[in-house]
């Protein structure tokens, strides 16, 4: 079936108006708005040649539950030692890595592990068990959660600080993603409210900010515009259709390409087939008919292969910075105390009762094999995020990844020395290919304070922080 008519290029698009294309140029066509790389054309004409020129800085946060096998995970070799509270020297290279963090040979040189950071307010501090709850609820805040009756009292978190300051200029503010649901009410750990162990992005002391599980659904809120942005005649015909989102911005492309350079048009072309191939993976992952039922009852498209799931909503993460949609990511890759198996490593037993393996050789095995799996993940992130280009460099290289757990041995439930991965070169803001140690109690806050910084989001104080931690 051809596709409805399209408009035709958009003013704002169309480089005859202006003698550039705006850094917030999109593709039109009936109820769909697809978003933009950024191209040559978008560039002033005195800034095209330079290799620096200025791009936005992005701040991603991935979270992995359980903690790690401590022993396969720090590298080895000696660190670069903190000198004084919170400050790191830090200029220790970084060794043969783990084999845990093996899947990050490719990017040793855009990496550095850190360790003794802690969380004092995940440790119990009088609060007795529920370690879990507060691994996940205070990664990102450094507040001690409330635990009464599952009620909800935590603390703003570092993501959701940047994006109060930096979401202006994008039209998502961040986006807060996650492979499992997450239950607002109800108690899950020992009495903390389920609240604290499902969500790491908190928008205020009692406000978890939404997450969104489903690869299709962020689809269309990218890419679509959102179901409330379609009129119901458009919402309607593109369920009848069911075409490719391309199919109706495809003359609005075609003029655009008019305008373009040789280059500018290569690159064009390499996202916009990114695209399709993408839209073609989220649909085989909803194999169910939804023909026969009314469109916004179609299924929400989670994969029930975690590894899918996870490359999925790491390569709309990718898109997402790269057109600019938003510069602020929080991606919880499963809730905290998650018991899931992972059956495709050959792993039958849950996750969080293989962390508890009580020194059992054969659950150790397990359990480091889980962590690994996880990096590999965050290694495709990293793969997707150096393959896009920004001019003369990659989107890694304009990126700050922070991955990571809330606890460091997911057996004894400890709450220092946090596993932990820095990402990225934040516009030549950072200074990866080390590994860097601090003093034990240094607080993971003071890393989140470095990270705002150099987002241009300074904070004061963030929840325990103790200043701004440097080495980095």
């Amino acid at each position: 079936m051809r596709p409805a008519p399209q408009r035709p290029l958009s003013p704002r698009v169309s480089p005859r108006i202006s003698p550039r294309v705006s850094r917030r140029a999109v593709l039109r066509g009936v109820g769909t708005a697809v978003a933009l790389p950024l191209l040559e054309a978008m560039l002033p004409a005195r800034a095209r040649p330079a290799p620096g020129a200025p791009l936005p800085t992005r701040l991603v946060y991935v979270y992995v539950p359980n903690g790690v096998h401590v022993p396969d995970w720090r590298p080895a070799g000696p660190a670069g030692p903190g000198e004084g509270q919170g400050q790191g020297q830090g200029q220790g290279q970084l060794g043969p890595l783990p084999w845990i963090l093996e899947p990050l040979e490719p990017f040793r040189r855009e990496i550095s592990v850190l360790g003794g950071l802690t969380h004092d307010k995940g440790r119990a501090n009088g609060d007795g068990p529920g370690d879990h709850a507060r691994a996940a609820s205070t990664w990102l805040t450094g507040v001690q959660p409330l635990k009464t009756d599952g009620q909800v009292r935590l603390g703003v978190s570092a993501d959701q600080v940047a994006a109060r300051t930096v979401g202006g200029a994008t039209r998502l503010r961040s986006l807060v993603l996650g492979c499992e649901g997450g239950r607002t009410s109800g108690q899950c750990d020992s009495g903390y409210a389920c609240a604290y162990s499902h969500f790491i992005s908190w928008e205020g002391p009692q406000t978890p900010a939404a997450k969104e599980t489903s690869p299709r659904l962020l689809f269309d809120r990218l890419f679509r515009g959102g179901r409330d942005a379609l009129s119901h005649a458009a919402a309607r015909e593109r369920a009848q259709r069911r075409g490719s989102v391309l199919d109706f911005v495809r003359e609005d492309a075609r003029g655009l390409e008019r305008e373009l350079g040789a280059a500018d048009r290569r690159k064009l072309d390499e996202y916009l087939t990114g695209l399709r191939e993408l839209e073609r993976r989220i649909a085989l992952t909803g194999a169910e008919s939804v023909e026969a039922v009314p469109d916004e009852l179609r299924p929400g498209g989670r994969p029930a292969d975690l590894g899918e799931h996870v490359r999925l909503m790491a390569d709309l993460i990718v898109l997402a910075l790269a057109t600019d949609q938003t510069r602020v990511v929080t991606f919880m890759v499963a809730n905290e105390g998650s018991n899931r198996p992972y059956r495709d490593l050959g792993v039958s037993e849950g996750h969080h009762t293989l962390s508890h393996h009580g020194g059992d050789p054969q659950k150790q095995r397990q359990i480091r094999a889980i962590n690994r799996y996880h990096v590999e993940l965050l290694a495709h992130l990293l793969r997707g995020l150096t393959e896009t280009r920004e001019g003369a460099r990659s989107l890694l290289d304009a990126s700050m990844v922070l991955y990571g757990s809330g606890l460091a041995d997911g057996h004894s439930h400890q709450h220092h020395d946090l596993p932990l991965v820095l990402c990225g070169r934040g516009n030549g803001m950072l200074h990866p290919g080390r590994h860097l140690r601090y003093p034990r109690e240094t607080p993971v806050n003071d890393l989140h304070l470095a990270l705002l910084e150099r987002m241009g989001a300074p904070a004061h104080q963030l929840g325990d922080s103790t200043g701004v931690l440097g080495g980095i």
